[in-house]
Order: structure tokens, then C-alpha cells, then sequence
């Protein structure tokens, strides 16, 4: 797929004292370019899951790799990505944004509720309505449906937020993990979904009671039992990839007591991505290649980094403290050997190069001629800058220009 984005100029000079009309052009530019940047990030955002690109550099997915090495907020890579994942099959609100006829803003709002069934009457609504109207309509709106025509009470919505420590964080993670392996199909579960069905166990028992259709169990909240190269299954053992079987002996082999000094250490929190989800301590030296088991040689990944470190996409090593008895660095490195971090773009000027601050030239005309003068000397018809003027000139107009025709200006004299 290849869209064509095109701005007429990337390169910008901030001058504090321009007209109303010369700002209104520049701001809207900037605004455009600023939309066709946000746009040409979605779609790279979403071609790295779709060819698995992401692990390739080092991240277990793609909003990790957002964050981690572009410097985003999760929230902002979320809603770039899934712009991004949408906009492949909502070609005319695309086109729409190509041709200037939309914003990024409006386009992200539409990526939220429209499908190719409901698109073009979308496309229709966010064309007539001002932002705030399509902000409101999205809000009243589910993935699929057409947009609301106004009429009617608008659905009753209630706020819920808490927030929750390392422990109950985990326990909700669990909880997550263990309904989408009961619905199948590995779901995507949203938080609501989740409360929807805690709310249904609730209700449907009594303090002594039992609920319909669940039983209690013994050993945690969800446990998934591997033995060697298999996992224990209802139906007996199910082979697994030697790197799985790796990652788990790496976590199954460090003592509970010690892995929670490790995580706690780690902020209970993956070293590479920052998931807190399905924490392993891994093995910087590997367990199988002689590596001890201490605090020093463990460190904290989720499941899918440490799958990435077993498949080889993933590099750790120990970086040296700076002080004995320190806490250990670490240094993350994907597949081709480069560092994780958050690097400078290749080829892009920064700011103070490349847009630079300045106050609009006043008007070179017979009114500030005559002001000034003693600036110029005056000889057979020319006037010509005088050299001690030529800075105060340079910082007014820029720098002198060269030898003018008859009645202009040229070079400094002596």
C-alpha cells in the first residue's frame, strides 16, 4: 500500500511580528503538516504488528515500541495505531484526509466508530458538523454504528476510576488472562468486559452460596503447568517450542522469595516494555549456559520479552554499576545489535537549526530611507551603506545585498 502525503515545505522560520493573514496561512500549513505527520505514523504504526516487524526490534508489541523508543504516550500510541490499523479498510474517509477535505482530528474520531458499511454516512456527518458535534456523536456511538441523528434521550453514562497498587494490578491482569482462555478464541477483552463479569459472579451468589457453573481451586489465581517440552492440557501434553520451555525453567528455577525481591527491585514492572503483565525473572546469563541464580543475573520481563530473548530478537546484558553493591543496569539490544532507547531522527535538522526565530523587516521605503540617512553615503545618483552601519543594517534586513542599479543600493564603502 502507497499513499502519497505531500507538504510544500518542511522547513520553517518563527518571526514574531507578522499580519493577521501572514499567521492565518502559516498556522493553518503547520496545522496540515502537523496532520500528515500524525498521519504517516499511523501507518507505519501499523504495518509493524501486521509483519511482526516489532520484535524484530526488540519490543513485544507495537505501542511498546511507541513508547520506548519514539518518546509517546501510550494513550497517543494506542489512538495512532488504531487509526492507523483502520484507516486500511476505511479508504474514503482516507481519501477524504489526502484531499485536504478533513483534519487528523476528525479522521481519528471517525477510526473509533466507522466500518465499511457506515463509513460514507459518517464521512457525510463529519464533513457539515463543526468538531465539538462530532466529538458529541462519536460519544453516543458504538464500533458499527451509523451516525445518530439527534433525536432521542442520549444514553446514560457513569464514570468509574480507581487506581490500583503492584499486587491488585497483577490479580486483574490474572483475572484477564484466565477469561480469555475460558471464552476461546483469545478475545479482546476490554476492562468493562471484565467487570461486567466479576458483577455477574458477585450477583449471582451469597456469601455461603456457590455460583452457577464455577467451582473453587487450589494454587493462585491462574496457573498454567509445563513439564519439560510439553504443557499438561485436559488432553495430555501438548508439545511447546524449546525457547518457551527455556523462558519458564529460567522463572520456575528462582525461588519465590527471590523473585519478589527481583521484582520489587524492578519496579514490578517488565525491564524492557514496562508491561506489568505475566512477570518472569529471566536469566541474563542463561540458566541452561551456566548462569547463577542471584539478583544480580535475574531481571524482570514479561512473557512476551522473554519469549523475544529466547527466539533471539532480544538482547541483554549486565551493564557495569558505577558502585560495588549497587543495583544492577541493563542494557536492552534487538536483533540487529542496536541499543533500545529513544534515538535522534536520522537526517531531521533539530529546531534551533532549522527554524530559526526572527522579527519581521520593516518596510524598505522613503519613510525609513529618510530616517536614516547618515547610514549611506551619497555619490553620482547611488547611495551606498556605510561599513560601521553594515551590522545595525544585517540586523534589520538580513545580510546587505550586493551593488543595485542606478538609484539603489551597493556595497559598503570605506
Amino acid at each position: 500500500m502507497t499513499t502519497l502525503l505531500a507538504a510544500e515545505d518542511l522547513q520553517f522560520t518563527l518571526m514574531s511580528g507578522l499580519g493577521a493573514e501572514e499567521i492565518d496561512e502559516r498556522l493553518r500549513r503547520t496545522c496540515r503538516v502537523t496532520d500528515l505527520g500524525n498521519r504517516a505514523t499511523a501507518f507505519y504504526l501499523a504495518d509493524l504488528p501486521r509483519r511482526g516487524l516489532h520484535q524484530v526490534l526488540g519490543m513485544p508489541t507495537t505501542v511498546a515500541y511507541a513508547v520506548r523508543s519514539l518518546g509517546m504516550s501510550r494513550r497517543s500510541a494506542r489512538e495512532l495505531l488504531n487509526a492507523g490499523l483502520r484507516l486500511r479498510e476505511l479508504r474514503a474517509i482516507d481519501k477524504a484526509f489526502a484531499g485536504s477535505r478533513l483534519s487528523w482530528s476528525r479522521v481519528r474520531r471517525l477510526c473509533e466508530v466507522a466500518t465499511p458499511q457506515t463509513e460514507c454516512a459518517w464521512l457525510e456527518k463529519a464533513l457539515v458538523v463543526t468538531q465539538d458535534e462530532l466529538d458529541r456523536l462519536v460519544r453516543r456511538a458504538r464500533l458499527g454504528d451509523p451516525p445518530p441523528d439527534g433525536t432521542g434521550m442520549p444514553h446514560a453514562h457513569f464514570g468509574l476510576r480507581f487506581e490500583l497498587d503492584a499486587m491488585r494490578w497483577q490479580a486483574w491482569e490474572n483475572v484477564r488472562a484466565k477469561l480469555r482462555a475460558e471464552f476461546g478464541d483469545d478475545p479482546e477483552l476490554r476492562d468493562l468486559d471484565i467487570l461486567d463479569e466479576m458483577l455477574r459472579l458477585v450477583l449471582a451468589s451469597d456469601v455461603e452460596g456457590r455460583v452457577p457453573g464455577r467451582k473453587p481451586v487450589e494454587g493462585g489465581p491462574f496457573r498454567v503447568l509445563v513439564r519439560e517440552e510439553a504443557v499438561l492440557t485436559e488432553d495430555g501434553e501438548e508439545p511447546i517450542a524449546p525457547q518457551t520451555t527455556e523462558a519458564v525453567s529460567s522463572d520456575a528455577a528462582t525461588p519465590p522469595a527471590m523473585r519478589a525481591k527481583v521484582f520489587a527491585r524492578d519496579g514490578q514492572a517488565c525491564a524492557n516494555c514496562k508491561s506489568r503483565r505475566g512477570l518472569h525473572a529471566h536469566h541474563v546469563h542463561w540458566r541452561s549456559r551456566g548462569g547463577p541464580t542471584t539478583p544480580g543475573n535475574l531481571v524482570t520481563l514479561c512473557a512476551r520479552c522473554h519469549s523475544l530473548v529466547h527466539e533471539n530478537f532480544l538482547d541483554i546484558e549486565v551493564a557495569h554499576c558505577a558502585s560495588p553493591g549497587a543495583a544492577p543496569a541493563f542494557v536492552f539490544r534487538d536483533a540487529d545489535g542496536r541499543r533500545i532507547e529513544r534515538r535522534a531522527i536520522v537526517g531531521v535538522r533539530p529546531l534551533a537549526q532549522c527554524a530559526t526565530a526572527a522579527k519581521a523587516a520593516p518596510a524598505f521605503d522613503a519613510a525609513w530611507l529618510a530616517a536614516h540617512l547618515d547610514w549611506f553615503d551619497s555619490c553620482s545618483g547611488r547611495l551606498t551603506l556605510r561599513s560601521r552601519f553594515r551590522s545595525q543594517f544585517a540586523a534589520v534586513f538580513g545580510p546587505h545585498p550586493e551593488p543595485a542599479a542606478r538609484n539603489g543600493l551597493r556595497g559598503p564603502s570605506g
